[in-house]
């Protein structure tokens, strides 16, 4: 009797865990950032993947793409995603930006390039952007030989290219390198950065 009784709590135990639902994988892995009713998001489109941003208004979509991604390794994909809203003169704009780490290796030498985007968009009617930039900082690292001999030594250096975005308080955007700043005002009339003199 007692095996019958132990046997239908084993029984029905198993059966307890087997009916239990299953959690559902959805595509939100591929959900970088959540912001108001905007998504950033990696998409599959035309059978390529995409960094886009999805609107939502009220159950109603709309993708918009902010590049087309070349690599499918998820560890250089886009990361570090943020979505920021401001308003200036009148005009809300957004600010996206993130990071990508490329790596590039060959026998002889290795690059790590930090990828860092900047993007500011009028996500009205219009759904525009009306500023990015891009900056690279790499790090090199090579095998050079010593003349003719085969004696060979690693040389490490920093490469960067672009200029770095600064957004102030003001919402005026500054691009800078170590020798010049160049600094950019919001024009409401024309609804773009132009140089600030």
């Amino acid at each position: 009797m007692k095996n019958l009784i132990l046997a239908f709590l084993l029984v029905s135990t198993t059966i307890g865990f087997a009916q239990k639902p299953k959690a559902k994988t959805t595509a939100s892995s591929n959900v970088l950032a959540t912001f108001e009713n905007l998504k950033a998001e990696i998409i599959t489109e035309g059978g390529k993947q995409k960094l886009a941003i999805i609107i939502d208004t009220d159950g109603k979509k709309e993708n918009i793409i902010l590049k087309e991604l070349t690599t499918k390794d998820k560890a250089q994909q886009p990361t570090n995603f943020k979505i920021k809203s401001f308003t200036v003169s009148g005009v809300k704009l957004y600010h996206f930006s993130y990071t990508e780490n490329i790596i590039t290796e060959t026998k002889v030498k290795k690059e790590n390039a930090l990828i860092t985007s900047n993007e500011i968009w009028d996500l009205s009617a219009t759904k525009v952007k009306i500023l990015g930039n891009i900056q690279t900082v790499s790090q090199i690292k090579e095998i050079k030989k010593l003349g003719k001999s085969e004696a060979t030594e690693t040389v490490e250096k920093t490469r960067r290219e672009g200029f770095e975005f600064t957004l102030t308080k003001d919402y005026e955007v500054l691009l800078s390198t170590k020798t010049q700043t160049n600094k950019y005002k919001f024009n409401a009339s024309t609804r773009r950065y132009d140089p600030k003199k």
